[in-house]
């Protein structure tokens, strides 16, 4: 069973966008506004220099009868890495450069089976990560901004599971193990335009446009398998296998207001369906192996507020959707023709946002925190027989605790 679940955004990027649940489309005037708007670049103030990183990150959830009818599949993970870098340059007081990496969807699972029984033992370690490296151009019109970015996508995933079966009472002792392990990397181009546009000194606009994952190269995945049983051993080894991207369009619209210390921001987002098929390559000493990526359209939405007290102390708060992409899944009796794609689980999540910062004349602080919670299903083997699978009820609870920093000068 799959210990997460597959969001598009595990975690917010950026400082003031994350604080303030996503909702940047209409300002996106900082080092992280690449991800969300280009265009909204073009109001940034002076050069920056900024980080923001998670320094505590907590994914936890359980699957429902995952190993058994009454056996529970629980996990809980620390997760901390970096999530946004960039150095903006205020080349004059129209154009801006800017240059970034963002980790936008980076998770990392070590799970085994919290509820030991004697005759099974389960474990399985997931990593999966894409660094979004790239520059955006920006130019100020006016009350117009547009912008221009363009990112390289480096994305990597492994995952491993091994699945240990004991016979209760069998004389003599008979057992099955299972090993299983997948890894993956993907290369990929995305090019992004956006506009920002001032109607009042309080109103502000936004919309961006993120095109399909542009592949470079056919990508690269193996697939290892052992399976033994008493009845004998079988092993599958699947080397050179395709691997593309699946990142589909996306499209942004975002308002905001602003009056005094106030600020409040809303953001919808688009996300684009995509049909992706990857075979191996053409060998016919090996069996055929074809991967197929489904993802449906989905609608998100995001709210944000800020409230600047004493000219020098942003509170932030804001919510946000996180609807999955993936088909439903459903049960797979012996002899159903299956789900038609490569999704093992789907769940949707709804999440809320908090930060308190400091900003001095050359500076600003922020200490923030991302909460989560995620429910579908999963799918999964009843009561460990793979020849009937059935979706289970999958929970999840994701708690990200956020720093981050900037330099203007």
């Amino acid at each position: 069973g799959a210990a997460k679940a597959s969001p598009f955004r595990p975690y917010l990027v950026g400082a003031r966008a994350a604080g303030m649940g996503g909702a940047y489309t209409a300002l996106a005037d900082d080092g992280s506004g690449a991800y969300y708007n280009a265009g909204g670049l073009a109001f940034v103030e002076t050069s920056q220099l900024s980080l923001a990183a998670s320094v505590y990150g907590r994914l936890s959830g359980s699957i429902k009868d995952a190993l058994g009818d009454g056996h529970d599949f629980e996990f809980s993970n620390l997760n901390t890495f970096p999530m946004a870098t960039a150095a903006v340059w205020k080349l004059d007081d129209a154009d801006v450069l800017a240059v970034h990496a963002f980790i936008p969807d980076s998770q990392h699972v070590n799970d085994r089976d919290q509820l030991v029984l004697a005759e099974n033992a389960f474990f399985e370690v997931q990593d999966q990560q894409t660094i979004w490296v790239g520059a955006t151009f920006a130019r100020r019109f006016g009350r117009l901004g547009v912008g221009a970015s363009g990112f390289l996508l480096i994305g990597s995933g492994s995952a491993l599971a091994d699945l240990t079966l004991t016979v209760p009472g069998s004389n003599p002792p008979q057992f099955g193990t299972l090993t299983a392990r997948a890894d993956q990397t993907v290369l990929g181009l995305v090019g992004a335009v956006g506009l920002r546009w001032d109607a009042t000194d309080r109103l502000h606009f936004g919309a961006s446009l993120f095109s399909p994952e542009l592949a470079l190269g056919d990508g690269s995945r193996s697939l290892f398998a052992r399976i033994a049983a008493p009845s004998g051993i079988q092993v599958i080894n699947l080397q050179d296998l395709h691997a593309g991207p699946t990142l589909p369009l996306r499209a942004q619209l975002g308002a905001a207001w602003s009056e005094g210390p106030w600020t409040f921001s809303a953001d919808a987002m688009l996300s684009e369906s995509a049909d992706a098929t990857f075979p191996t390559v053409d060998d016919a000493d090996r069996p055929t192996y074809t991967r197929r990526f489904v993802r449906k359209r989905v609608l998100n939405a995001s709210v944000g507020a800020e409230y600047v007290a004493l000219g020098m102390w942003p509170l932030r708060a804001g919510f946000f959707t996180d609807f999955d992409a993936s088909p439903d899944v459903f049960d797979q009796p012996p002899g159903s023709p299956g789900n038609g794609s490569s999704n093992s689980e789907h769940a949707d999540r709804f999440g809320g946002s908090f930060s308190v910062g400091l900003r001095t004349e050359h500076t600003s602080t922020d200490l923030g925190l991302n909460l989560a919670f995620a429910h579908g299903k999963s799918l999964e083997a009843r009561n460990l027989d793979f020849n009937d699978l059935v979706a289970r009820d999958l929970s999840e609870f994701d708690l990200y605790v956020f720093i981050a920093s900037a330099y203007r000068f």
